[in-house]
């Protein structure tokens, strides 16, 4: 158990700081970018070691809550709210150009992916849809990005995919883990449709099939985030922000690409943000303001990973977890793992102490 106290320790230490991080992008086990509140862009070239400040001139009061990192010195910048922008590097960080942005009342960029060069951002509060997507190819030699609507071309096409027009429908802003490519031309999200969760397929400019997460209807409740495998099993996390330590309706699953969500049977311990897996599907986590959990089975199950508060978003990369919140770190998975089984061994041993072998 001294392992699990010495990464206590050195989250505890390193929290603290006055930004909030929600932007991360891990490039390999050594590079990883990281974005938040007051125009913070951090990155590390040594796997967290040292982390260098990159943060944009004249951006000081944005709030960059994702970033996709293309290699150690080209990354994208996005910033939630009112005026939202995106913002591009190709130099480390010494220079930033703004490629984008919107300034109409009521705005909001949520999240963006990029897949090959094409990126994908949904956000709020264009015409009456209130949703809409900036889809651009070649994205790092792209110097202006438009946007278009999301689901129709026209009325007839956007009633018979059941959306109304006057829909009440947006995303969260959280992890920036909301919308993902699955292919050359398509990609899911997980927008919220009149206070309900949905999960969508969108090709091209047409929705495949769309399907209702089993999340609670609340105040902030519902999908905050989700991944989908390329085994077509899938998780969604969320819950409602202003209750992050309820376990009821926190998570549910999917084995079958989308179709279909089943609620978790045992849920994350409260709210979540941010969700990731291992590239072999075997290892799943997800975290939030409370702790961060993980599974073994594909979603279904969910047992406490840390209890360290402050984090938002997570992903891993090869053999390490990189976690950022308050504070950023990367920690081996398999001595997490480890510092559990150990845990699990303690707790069933009649004298509180390790059977020996």
């Amino acid at each position: 158990m001294r392992f699990f106290g010495f990464i206590s320790f050195f989250l505890f230490a390193v929290l603290g700081h006055a930004q909030s991080y929600r932007g991360l992008s891990v490039v390999n086990r050594k590079t990883a970018w990281v974005s938040g509140s007051k125009g913070t862009i951090i990155r590390t070239v040594n796997g967290g070691k040292t982390w260098e400040n990159l943060n944009p001139k004249g951006y000081d009061r944005k709030d960059f809550r994702d970033i996709h990192a293309f290699s150690r010195n080209q990354a994208m910048a996005m910033s939630s709210g009112d005026s939202g922008v995106v913002l591009i590097t190709r130099d480390g960080g010494e220079n930033w150009k703004e490629i984008y942005h919107d300034y109409r009342p009521g705005s909001f960029l949520d999240a963006m992916d990029v897949y090959k060069g094409k990126l994908i951002l949904v956000g709020d509060g264009i015409l009456h849809q209130k949703m809409y997507q900036i889809h651009a190819k070649n994205v790092l030699k792209n110097d202006s990005l438009k946007a278009f609507l999301l689901f129709a071309k026209d009325r007839e096409s956007y009633y018979k995919q059941g959306f109304q027009p006057d829909s009440a429908s947006s995303y969260f802003a959280a992890s920036g883990s909301n919308v993902q490519w699955t292919g050359n031309h398509n990609y899911c999200a997980i927008p919220i449709l009149d206070e309900k969760s949905m999960f969508i397929s969108v090709s091209g400019n047409f929705i495949r099939y769309r399907s209702r997460l089993p999340f609670k209807q609340q105040k902030a409740g519902g999908a905050y985030g989700f991944y989908l495998h390329r085994n077509y099993t899938g998780v969604a996390v969320g819950g409602s922000f202003y209750k992050p330590n309820e376990k009821d309706s926190t998570a549910c699953y999917t084995t079958d690409g989308g179709h279909t969500w089943t609620p978790c049977q045992t849920m994350p311990n409260g709210y979540r943000s941010g969700i990731c897996a291992h590239k072999r599907g075997k290892i799943w986590v997800c975290t939030g303001p409370n702790g961060s959990d993980y599974s073994t089975d594909g979603g279904k199950n969910w047992k406490p990973l840390f209890y360290v508060q402050g984090f938002n978003v997570c992903s891993i990369r090869g053999n390490y977890l990189w976690i950022s919140g308050k504070a950023s770190a990367r920690i081996r998975l398999k001595d997490l793992l480890k510092v559990q089984r150990e845990a699990e061994i303690i707790r069933s041993s009649p004298r509180g102490t390790p059977p020996r072998y």
